[in-house]
């Protein structure tokens, strides 16, 4: 009975709602009706939103607040939606001349549109036209730029951390752990790569959480139980000193029982914009700040992606439209349109022509709304969405988004004094030591950046393992080695321009040995970074299981296997997040992965031998002749590309790689057994050692003598056929490398 009448309470209120709306629709045409038009707003409506679902990729839907009509004239008033879009002065008047053709049925009516009370006019940002000198940002130190970032200080940081929940009495993220990662550890990649790029421009980069490989205890393990880089930036400030009037700002200092029961998450959230106004007033000369979130955003299925987002605030903390120099906030919407222009466009130009352009949205979050200096917050992808993640935990999608930030924020800031931004050089290519010692190198054009052409080249040189020094600065591509004998030289080079350098190349080594001894080059056939494997099927879909990424470098956004793989299954909780869901076991771990260094490693052990040696990047190979004794192909991790060069020759030759075997998977304890020793190398994600989870074994052939076997499968992991040794496992995953790698080389160097 109860039930009963619930439902005919529930009827009663529905037909009273579609009264009610009927009434106001008919109020409303004929109000319009008496300025000589009859209009159904909601017919008006759905054209709006027809016409902006080609500009929005997860667009709310447009809402007619009220229309007004005088003298031929148009007045329409609309929710937030319009506003979300980046429009030009071209975009809005054919806006304007569909209205009035909706409304009148010619397209001469004067129309004014408002949206988030705001005429459309006012949202045009500097991307499409320029502002008065007067309305500009007064850009600190702007006299030390040139075409670069010199003398510009930018707050910039990920997105959250690890947070003690009182309620819950314990340590925890902040966002759901989904496909292997986390918001909160995954955005500190872009965050790490995006600071870097602004220093090679020439600016100076602040972090309100502790910065990986910058900040001296960012390793060390914080009062949660992690390395401090992977807890939230409020803790990190208060372990460095800032006052607590930033990081617990609302303390009770008369009631300490009050004050110990602060919500950490809401103080992690408001302490970031805050620091931003306290460097300020400790004399910072702050430019802007930029916050770099993912979002849960999502839709059914996993073939489309939801794009980026970009968010700014109009009002501060005190409703107040202007910050402290007086300029308007508006300028929050510039910053954000540049920034998320760049990354779309650069997105499509290189990896997905559909990538969506979700809103430019006007909201108070903290991070906007505290921050007294220009500032944003960027949701570079969604999380959640499969379509999105897949592409995301690609190294090289990761560096490009990055590349694009960085170029959004410098095209900003230049906007605002009018000068050109260049952007810097990406890392040169094509590394080679010859025999004579001379290193060369070609530069690497970026397709969609014209002004990233090198105008210089830095060269920098350690011997044996001391200092980097830099050597040369020149115009030409090539550098003669010094030939010590007994020195071993490493190398690496920097490509720079009027805006700034490029990151340092991959480092080839080289050195003059013993008479008599044998001579080796070492090829570097490892140019890989890749994300993990995935599968997808109509029930299930995510990570492959013990499929890791090999990042460029190392980073620390992997944090444990995805263990759910049901489609069906969608987000109740950050700990009950459904399909994608992720163990977090590995959480704060760093991951060691392409190094781009490997002749070094290689090229030490051979120096401890006297040996001569010399290498290359096996893209610079263009021929092998008789003056070598051996040569090493490093393939590593990378596919087993031809080398042609490689086919004529019938020296000796160590190779090794994951891909070298037909055996897939031989083994999963990680342990080879070599001369009554085991030895052991890295299958799960570390920070020392290259992870070699897809290791192959060989399948032996007559003549063919095995040298080392996997212990727990047996099969062949090293094997030598005359004059060559294979090994199916990368050599620079093994912890003793070393020795591996020297009762290699013996094995060659003694056979005939």
């Amino acid at each position: 009975m109860r039930g009963n009448l619930d439902k005919c309470g529930y009827m009663i209120q529905r037909i009273e709602k579609i009264a009610m709306r009927r009434m106001c629709v008919l109020a409303t045409m004929l109000f319009v009706a008496a300025g000589s038009y009859a209009v159904d707003l909601h017919v008006l409506a759905d054209s709006l939103d027809n016409w902006a679902g080609f500009k929005l990729g997860c667009i709310p839907k447009v809402r007619v607040t009220q229309l007004k009509t005088r003298d031929n004239q148009i007045w329409l008033y609309t929710n937030k939606t319009l506003s979300c879009l980046s429009l030009s002065p071209k975009e809005i008047a054919i806006l304007r001349g569909k209205v009035s053709k909706w409304v009148t049925g010619n397209d001469t009516a004067p129309v004014t549109i408002y949206s988030d009370g705001f005429e459309l006019n006012e949202l045009v940002t500097e991307r499409y036209q320029p502002r008065p000198d007067e309305e500009h940002y007064p850009i600190p130190n702007r006299r030390e730029m040139g075409c670069n970032l010199h003398g510009q200080h930018i707050a910039l940081w990920p997105s959250h951390g690890v947070y003690f929940n009182r309620d819950e009495d314990r340590w925890k993220l902040q966002r759901a752990t989904m496909w292997s990662t986390v918001e909160d550890m995954y955005t500190t990649s872009y965050a790490e790569q995006v600071s870097q790029m602004l220093e090679r421009a020439g600016a100076k980069v602040h972090w309100p959480r502790a910065r990986y490989g910058k900040d001296e205890k960012a390793g060390e393990i914080g009062p949660s139980g992690y390395p401090r880089w992977a807890e939230a930036a409020r803790y990190w400030l208060e372990y460095t000193g800032v006052p607590d009037s930033v990081w617990n700002p609302i303390s009770d200092k008369s009631n300490p029982a009050k004050d110990s029961v602060r919500n950490d998450y809401i103080d992690d959230l408001r302490c970031r914009g805050l620091w931003v106004n306290y460097l300020k007033q400790k004399g910072v000369p702050v430019t802007l700040s930029i916050a770099l979130h993912t979002d849960g955003y999502s839709q059914v299925g996993d073939s489309q992606t939801i794009g980026t987002l970009a968010i700014y605030s109009i009002n501060d903390y005190y409703k107040m439209r202007t910050f402290p120099n007086n300029r308007s906030r508006i300028l929050n919407r510039d910053l954000a349109d540049y920034v998320q222009t760049q990354v779309v466009e650069d997105i499509r130009a290189t990896y997905d022509p559909n990538w969506k352009r979700r809103e430019l949205q006007n909201a108070g979050y903290a991070e906007a709304r505290y921050t007294q200096v220009p500032s944003m917050l960027l949701e570079i992808l969604s999380h959640k969405q499969f379509a999105d993640i897949r592409l995301g935990l690609e190294p090289q999608f990761r560096h490009d988004v990055s590349r694009a930030i960085y170029k959004g924020i410098g095209r900003w800031i230049h906007s605002q004094v009018g000068t050109d931004f260049v952007v810097q050089p990406l890392k040169v290519q094509k590394m080679s030591i010859s025999p004579d010692m001379q290193l060369t190198w070609l530069p690497t054009i970026d397709p969609i950046e014209p002004s990233a052409s090198p105008t210089y080249y830095i060269v920098e040189l350690r011997e044996n393992d001391g200092p980097w020094k830099e050597v040369d600065r020149t115009t030409k591509t090539s550098y003669d080695l010094p030939a010590k004998q007994g020195v071993r030289y490493d190398v690496r080079v920097v490509a720079g321009n009027e805006g700034g350098t490029s990151a340092p190349s991959e480092t080839l080594s080289a050195c003059v040995g013993k008479k008599g001894k044998p001579s080796v080059l070492i090829i570097n056939a490892f140019n890989l970074t890749s994300g993990p494997q995935w599968w997808a099927d109509s029930l299930q879909a995510g990570i492959k299981p013990d499929s890791y990424s090999t990042p460029d470098g190392e980073d620390g956004i992997y944090i444990g296997q995805q263990w759910e793989f049901n489609r069906a299954l969608d987000w109740i909780s950050d700990d009950d997040c459904g399909w994608g869901m992720s163990y977090r076991d590995q959480t704060g771990t760093r991951q060691v992965g392409n190094t781009h260094d490997y002749p070094v490693l290689h090229g030490r052990a051979l120096q401890e031998l006297g040996y001569t040696f010399v290498s290359m990047n096996s893209e610079a190979l263009d021929s092998l002749d008789g003056r070598w004794d051996i040569v090493d192909v490093i393939y590593g991790k990378d596919t087993i590309t031809s080398l042609p060069e490689l086919s004529n020759w019938s020296g000796k030759t160590l190779v090794s790689g994951a891909l070298l075997g037909s055996v897939p998977r031989a083994s999963r304890t990680g342990q080879v057994r070599l001369r009554d020793k085991n030895y052991r190398f890295a299958v799960t994600p570390n920070p020392q050692y290259l992870c070699a989870e897809n290791a192959t074994g060989q399948v032996t052939k007559p003549g063919q003598r095995v040298l080392a076997r996997f212990a727990d499968s047996g099969v062949p992991a090293c094997v030598k056929t005359n004059n060559c040794v294979v090994w199916s496992v990368p050599l620079e995953s093994f912890e003793d490398f070393e020795s591996l790698y020297k009762q290699s080389i013996h094995a060659l160097v003694v056979s005939k």
